[in-house]
């Protein structure tokens, strides 16, 4: 879904702000944010379906690790494991391909290995990892 289509301006958005401006939701900033979340992973799921998945199990990882770091006393220990598995995360699916052909390209190989690239990877990976930095 693209922000100039038909279905983004007439049926996307105005179903997003009538839910979020609703009276009875205005008063609950945490209303709001779930209204928010579930639009933002629609839109994403319109455009990327099978990569959703992939998302939100980045997000429920870094929600829940964070939650840990909060209660414990080594948070820079847990911060650092939080945020090299983001970059191992962000690394996989950005840069192994490239790696790995042109590692076999130096020694005359070709490869077939190639791993998807989700859209926005790289956005969502550092958003996720400034609600972390945030929450230290």
């Amino acid at each position: 879904m693209l922000f100039t289509s038909t279905v983004f301006i007439f049926l996307f958005l105005p179903s997003l702000l009538i839910l979020y401006y609703l009276p009875i939701l205005r008063k609950s900033v945490k209303y709001q944010n779930i209204i928010l979340l579930i639009f933002s992973l629609c839109f994403y799921a319109w455009g990327e379906p099978i990569f959703v998945f992939l998302l939100l199990f980045s997000i429920l990882l870094n929600y829940l690790l964070t939650l840990l770091m909060v209660k414990v006393n080594k948070k820079k220990l847990l911060l650092s494991i939080i945020i090299t598995l983001d970059i191992l995360f962000l690394f996989v699916f950005k840069y192994s391909t490239f790696i790995v052909s042109t590692t076999l390209g130096i020694f005359g190989k070709t490869s077939n290995f190639n791993i998807a690239l989700p859209l926005g990877i790289s956005f969502f990976t550092f958003q996720i990892m400034s609600y972390v930095f945030g929450k230290r």
